[in-house]
Parts: C-alpha cells; sequence; structure tokens
C-alpha cells in the first residue's frame, strides 16, 4: 500500500464568512482516487459542488434517493446550518460508494461548501450493514438530556413547531432534531405542561401529542389560570354540562374524529378541536355537538383555527 497523497490544508477567509474547518484538506480528483485506491483510514475534506460531483460517478449502487431528506440537508447548507457530526462519507475499496449520497447531492443542489470526515478502505460487501441503526428521534435528544417524558415533549415541541409555520400547509414539513432541541430551549416550561396534563386519568383517545400543544399554548395565554377546569372536564367530563366547550370535546374524542387515527389528517381534526375548545372555553361561551366541528374541506371550509391570545416565543431568538 502507498503512501497517501501531499494535500493542503484549507484556510479559513479572513472576512469570516466561511465555517469550513481549517483542519480539513482540499484534494483533488486525482488525489481522491488515490486516497480511495491506497489509503486506509479517515480524512476530513473540503467539498464544493464540482468535487462533490466528482465523488458522484463512485455512487454505482446506492439505495434510491430520498428527496424529502436531500431537500433537507441541502436547505441545511444553505442556511449555514448543517456541520459535521463525525459520521463519514464511506468509499469502498473497490471505488464505490458506500453511504453518504444524500449529503453530496445536497452539496451540488445547493452549490455549498462543506467539509466532511470520508472513510477509505472498507470493503463493498459490508454495503447491506451501512446507516442500518434506528435513527435518533427528538424524544431521544431530550432524553439525552435528562428531560422526563422526553419522547411526549418532542412531539408536542414538533407539533409547536409546525403551528409556528402555519397549518394546515405545514403538516407535511420536516422538523430536525436540531430545531426541536433548540425549540425546547426556549419553550423549557413545556416539560411542566406535560406532567401536568398527565396528572389526569384520560379516557382511550383522548390523551394525544395535540392535547400537549393545546395545553402548553394555554399556559402562555391570558386564560391560563382555567387551563386545570379545562383539563379536568376533559378528562372526567364532570360538574359540566353538555354545552360546556371541553366537555364537547370529551365527547367528540371518545366518538371518534372524522379522520383517521394515526394519520396527519386525524392529528390536524384533533389539534384544531382542542384549540377551538380552549377558545370557547377561556370566552367562558357554549356550543352544541352539531356545531363542534372544524371542516377543512367542502362547500365552507374553515381555516386552521389560531390560538387566541397565546405568544409563542420564536426558537431562533428573535420575537
Amino acid at each position: 500500500m502507498g503512501p497517501a497523497p501531499t494535500t493542503s490544508k484549507t484556510q479559513a477567509p479572513g472576512d469570516g464568512t466561511s465555517e469550513i474547518n481549517p483542519h480539513a484538506e482540499r484534494v483533488t480528483a486525482e488525489q481522491f482516487q488515490h486516497l480511495v485506491e491506497a489509503f486506509y483510514g479517515t480524512r476530513t475534506l473540503v467539498f464544493d459542488k464540482h468535487f462533490a460531483s466528482e465523488v458522484l460517478k463512485l455512487n454505482t449502487g446506492n439505495r434510491r434517493v430520498n428527496q424529502r431528506k436531500l431537500a433537507q440537508l441541502a436547505d441545511q447548507m444553505r442556511s449555514g446550518e448543517f456541520e459535521n457530526t463525525g459520521e463519514p462519507i464511506i468509499v469502498s475499496a473497490e471505488g464505490v460508494l458506500n453511504n453518504g449520497q444524500h449529503r453530496l447531492l445536497a452539496v451540488v443542489e445547493a452549490d455549498a461548501v462543506v467539509d466532511m470526515d470520508v472513510r477509505f478502505g472498507i470493503p463493498r460487501r459490508v454495503f447491506t450493514k451501512t446507516d442500518t441503526g434506528a435513527s435518533r428521534s427528538g424524544g431521544d435528544v431530550l432524553t439525552i438530556k435528562g428531560i422526563p417524558q422526553g419522547g411526549p415533549v418532542a412531539s408536542a415541541v414538533r407539533l409547536l413547531i409546525l403551528y409556528r409555520r402555519g397549518l394546515p400547509d405545514s403538516i407535511r414539513q420536516f422538523v430536525s432534531n436540531d430545531e426541536v432541541g433548540r425549540a425546547f430551549e426556549r419553550w423549557k416550561d413545556i416539560a411542566e405542561v406535560v406532567a401536568a396534563v398527565n396528572g389526569f386519568a384520560y379516557p382511550r383517545g383522548i390523551r394525544s401529542t395535540p392535547l400537549y400543544a393545546t395545553a402548553y399554548l394555554a399556559s402562555r395565554s391570558p386564560g391560563k389560570a382555567m387551563l386545570q377546569d379545562w383539563l379536568y372536564t376533559v378528562a372526567t367530563g364532570l360538574n359540566a354540562s353538555k354545552g360546556n366547550p371541553a366537555w364537547q370535546l370529551r365527547e367528540r374524542l371518545i366518538r371518534g374524529v372524522e379522520a383517521p387515527v394515526g394519520t396527519r389528517e386525524g392529528l390536524l381534526e384533533r389539534f384544531a378541536l382542542m384549540i377551538k375548545s380552549w377558545n370557547l372555553h377561556a370566552s367562558s361561551e357554549t356550543v352544541s355537538m352539531r356545531e363542534f366541528r372544524w371542516r377543512p374541506e367542502g362547500r365552507h371550509p374553515e381555516p386552521f383555527p389560531r390560538f387566541e391570545g397565546a405568544r409563542l416565543p420564536s426558537y431562533e431568538g428573535v420575537g
């Protein structure tokens, strides 16, 4: 095995516009090919659109491109949020890309300049064992930080991020674990709200991510003193008239929402009904079962309801 080719270290420009690792190496396509043929180990390299395109010529036996994942990575690279996590691009000793096609394609699509680790010398035959572990979820991220009920808290944070972006259109948008983590840092009191919600015993089908999100918004509204009463009625149905919006919500959820449970449509309908119930409850209004619905389609479609009086701080640190 011959020596690795001589490479040059990247120097960050003086204008401070680059976040590229100053220890990363720039190599030519020819030098990269020599690394593929003669080097065993890991190097940190700088990738731009041209160089990523050259490396992608080795992508001759990979899985189908996930367009959603590609778009997410490209957006991160355009915004400067992409970081080298240490998870390497893997090029086999046979000269075939084993792992990393989405990151390389994102560099090309975003016309970005990033540094990434590259692992050389791995046999092609281990491709089937590559990247088969379970992806870390937002709940995992918060649980690792020691947050009780990290899973439910992360799910509620994700739904609130989509609410800020504008439901229902945002429901299919991607929310990264990094966004969940940053939002939680701004909304840390949501963990207390989730604990308060879980202090009640609910009939099947009521306790859910929309309930956590609604309760958190309620806790940030002028009517927050009424939250415990609303949760009590939703959980028990006691001491409430049939016109009570919390009682109506409980009955609607017990009977089943129109959209199938477990779908995005079901999530939206539950969240919309909960927001409508709270808005009515906070205003001390009553509602009939016939009127208590959310119709996003049909002859008279309704927009997704907005939570009255609740201000949700930006997790970007602005607003």
